[in-house]
């Protein structure tokens, strides 16, 4: 294996077979952040993905190669494994064919399944294969993921700890935070944002907690707005039934609305007119979204667990809490926010923490930290 100085510049590959430019929040949104970090630090950078992009979207620098998956995406997690079984040789000659093509000397999977981390490519010298491990995955995926990785990184230190916990050799892995997608904005007027509706935008999921959240926010003298982005692979079967569910409710609560989903590229400012934005899954698996709208200035609500947790535990030594314990349920957001909303100036100070926690988090800097981490 060729040593490389992490000041060179790189010829990056990002291989997610579900990625899509689209993708308003979860690990694809984190690729598209991470790669227009790397392509504006002057790296070169591609994305792989088996899923078909529509004409004329991308991310400025950064080209999109789609590689063969002889499987009908969407799809769920366990036909993807069983798909491999049979269909891993013409995978590993599509994916090698592309390293080849453009010269690439870094490949970085995301995921040990949907980026492909358990699959076996035949590289060619000096070639670096990073894996990325946005959370922590099904047991089954990860021994074969970790044995052909050079390099292992994970977003924050809860996925380190709970790696750790299921006993997996974490010693040399790497923490490198997400970046947002674009710099910090300038917030709003505080005042003005106080006034604006509370915002959620979650993808349709049966451990997402938007439905718990709905209903208990009927009661609410607040206005809500919701945003549902379309479900994860593992939730599609359910999806359009949790979505009608959740219309049903909205239906019948005048401060509740379902909000079309903001584009790609207008998720910031969508997330900076909110007075605050209010995380409701348990175990959240992202903290784009989080992260967005710290950076836009707006404070956030969420459970006191897991990846939210590293984000915004600095922001919960202020005068109001932003973290709820799980136990207590969509409730306990409810109150911590109006309680917030109700406090001028800890809502003054809590719009100037959100903002001020993304400033070491800016792309550039990200960019960095994961060249550095690379040997």
């Amino acid at each position: 294996m060729t040593t490389q100085h992490h000041t060179q510049r790189r010829s990056i590959l990002l291989v997610r077979a579900s990625w899509r430019i689209d993708a308003v929040t979860g690990t694809d949104r984190s690729i598209s952040s991470l790669a227009a970090a790397l392509a504006a630090a002057g790296h070169q950078v591609a994305i792989a993905t088996a899923t078909e992009q529509h004409d004329g979207t991308g991310l400025p620098g950064v080209p999109v190669e789609q590689f063969d998956l002889p499987l009908a995406l969407p799809c769920t997690s366990q036909a993807l494994r069983e798909a491999l079984i049979t269909t891993e040789a013409k995978v590993q000659r599509s994916l090698s064919d592309l390293i080849v093509r453009r010269r690439v000397d870094t490949v970085v999977s995301v995921g040990v399944l949907w980026g492909l981390g358990r699959l076996p490519i035949d590289l060619p010298y000096g070639v670096q294969r990073v894996l990325v491990v946005p959370a922590l995955p099904h047991e089954q995926d990860m021994p074969p993921a970790l044995a052909y990785a050079d390099t292992v990184i994970t977003s924050c230190d809860a996925v380190l700890r709970q790696a750790t916990t299921a006993a997996w050799p974490t010693r040399t892995w790497h923490v490198v935070p997400n970046a947002p997608l674009h710099n910090p904005g300038i917030p709003a007027t505080v005042a003005r944002k106080a006034e604006a509706p509370v915002r959620v935008l979650a993808p349709v999921g049966q451990d997402v907690g938007v439905l718990e959240l709905i209903a208990a926010a009927r009661a609410w003298h607040r206005h809500v707005e919701v945003a549902l982005a379309p479900p994860g692979p593992d939730d599609l079967r359910g999806g359009r039934a949790l979505r009608q569910q959740c219309q049903i409710l909205a239906d019948r609560a005048p401060n509740i609305t379902l909000a079309p989903v903001p584009g790609w590229a207008e998720v910031p400012g969508w997330l900076a007119e909110a007075a605050a934005v209010i995380i409701p899954c348990r175990r959240p698996a992202s903290s784009m979204t989080a992260l967005e709208a710290l950076s836009q200035g707006t404070p956030v609500i969420a459970y006191n667990t897991g990846i939210l947790s590293d984000l915004l535990l600095p922001l919960q030594h202020g005068p109001r809490r932003l973290l709820a314990d799980v136990m207590h349920g969509p409730n306990a957001l409810l109150f911590l926010t109006d309680g917030l909303l109700a406090d001028p100036a800890s809502y003054r100070a809590a719009c100037q923490a959100a903002y001020w926690r993304v400033q070491d988090l800016r792309p550039v800097r990200v960019a960095q930290l994961f060249c550095s981490a690379l040997p």
